[in-house]
């Protein structure tokens, strides 16, 4: 299936479009030219993202990068973030990955090198 045709758009607000069932652990945003993403964080969360069409700009904490096709950026949990999209429509791939998911990581390692 291809990402274009999960993409929603708005003209009000950028998207956000769950994959699968995944209960908005892994979504689309999805941004009309101008959109953006307030400032804010995820206190008990990292989030990576994938930019998948478009180009914008991400705030990670104090420093702006460009955001292009192909670029993943990551972003710690309590680390201030957002998002400004550019002239086109930009599609960019989030996932959430919430502490107890590392937490069962682990215990899968350790229990299968013990």
């Amino acid at each position: 299936m291809k990402v274009s045709s999960l993409a929603k758009f708005s003209s009000e607000k950028y998207c956000r479009v769950p994959i699968e069932d995944t209960k908005g652990l892994m979504r689309l945003l999805c941004f009309e030219p101008g959109q953006s993403v307030a400032l804010h964080t995820h206190p008990k969360s990292d989030e990576c993202f994938l930019v998948l069409e478009g180009r914008g700009k991400i705030m990670i904490d104090q420093e702006e990068l460009d955001a292009e096709p192909g670029r993943i950026f990551h972003v710690p949990a309590a680390v201030t973030h957002r998002w400004k999209n550019s002239t086109h429509r930009l599609i960019v791939l989030s996932v959430l990955i919430p502490k107890a998911a590392y937490d069962l990581v682990n215990e899968a390692i350790e229990q299968k090198f013990v």
